[in-house]
């Protein structure tokens, strides 16, 4: 059927109930995430993680968005063209600022080593699983996500060598060769596998007198990655406690001289065991939140891009503008979606 012959007021009734159909699907499916996010919360190993800045500063600016649609709307009641055509212009200009938080966000999650599918341990890369290092002779040893050596804490200059080692480890072996660049190693650093020193001729690595082998070279970069973002036991960056906590049955867990407790009790080698194999499921659970939303985000950009097209060409009157109705609700449905996955992350999360 032409839209002719159908009276405009028809035509806005059937437009807003096929939103409205389309708000409840959405609903139902965050709803569903939402409450596999408790089931799967309470069952076993959980991380907390410290929410993003990003996603802080994105919610104000959907709100920003949100207040120049209201702005919108009253200025073409009132027929204040150049007031729709800069409050639509700023709706649509905020509403791109918070995709650029999200997307900053993300960053920030995926430089943290929040992965949407990975373990909680990390154990390939776990310093004195397979590697040690001494330093000008003296073995280093690590403790309470912190490096020790000569029974000291290391110093911040000893801290960013270890960084810049770990760098130039995990950028050589990266490239599936044994070709290696150091400055000063065995005087400096040197690399034990498996308590078997690592010698380095011709830039070379060598253990027993034998090129190392591409296992083994896979090693290596896994040890160098922990090595270069400060991860002693853990897929995630950061400090234990204050950027992340396990928690297990809705406790939290305390980490010490690398052991795990839960209630003041040593966590039991069943419990350890279940911990090694655990996947940081809440770090995917945020990925799929914050990305479904985003996909939803993009229709609300181009219905906004449209509605601020047409302002532009006058296209909207005191007596027409059902389009920056429709782009209106499904935005302030965006924005109250977001407060609420928002809010759900940092109270339940």
């Amino acid at each position: 059927m032409s839209n002719d012959l159908i009276s405009p007021e028809l035509n806005a009734k059937v437009k807003k109930n096929l939103l409205r159909i389309f708000f409840f699907t959405v609903i139902m499916l965050f709803a569903g995430l939402t409450s596999a996010y408790l089931v799967y919360r309470g069952s076993s190993f959980w991380v907390h993680i410290t929410l993003p800045d990003g996603f802080l500063y994105g919610t104000i600016a959907i709100l920003i968005s949100s207040l120049f649609l209201i702005l919108t709307v009253y200025a073409i009641k009132r027929e204040k063209m150049v007031v729709v055509k800069v409050s639509l212009a700023g709706a649509l200009l905020s509403g791109l600022l918070f995709g650029y938080y999200q997307f900053a966000g993300f960053q920030f999650l995926i430089d943290s080593g929040n992965k949407l599918v990975g373990p909680i341990i990390e154990h390939s890369g776990r310093y004195g699983n397979i590697f040690t290092m001494s330093y000008e002779g003296k073995s280093l040893s690590f403790e309470n996500d912190q490096f020790y050596w000569k029974g000291e804490p290391i110093s911040d200059d000893l801290h960013h060598k270890i960084n810049e080692f770990g760098e130039a480890l995990m950028v050589n072996a990266r490239k599936g060769k044994n070709h290696f660049e150091f400055d000063n190693y065995g005087s400096g650093f040197m690399l034990y596998y498996n308590d078997e020193p690592m010698t380095y001729s011709n830039n070379k690595l060598y253990l027993k007198d034998k090129e190392i082998e591409s296992k083994q070279l896979r090693q290596v970069y896994e040890f160098g990655d922990n090595l270069a973002h400060d991860r002693g036991d853990f897929i995630m960056d950061g400090k234990y406690g204050e950027d992340f906590t396990i928690l297990y049955g809705g406790e939290e867990l305390e980490y010490e001289n690398r052991t795990f407790y839960l209630n003041g009790k040593e966590l039991s080698p069943k419990l350890m065991s279940d911990l090694n194999g655990a996947a940081n499921t809440s770090s995917s659970f945020i990925y799929v939140f914050t990305g479904m939303h985003l996909l939803h985000w993009i229709g609300g950009i181009i219905a906004l891009l449209v509605v601020f097209i047409k302002g532009l060409g006058n296209r909207y009157t005191k007596s027409n503008y059902l389009g920056i109705t429709l782009a209106s609700n499904y935005w302030h449905f965006l924005g109250i979606l977001w407060l609420y996955l928002y809010g759900f992350l940092i109270f339940i999360h």
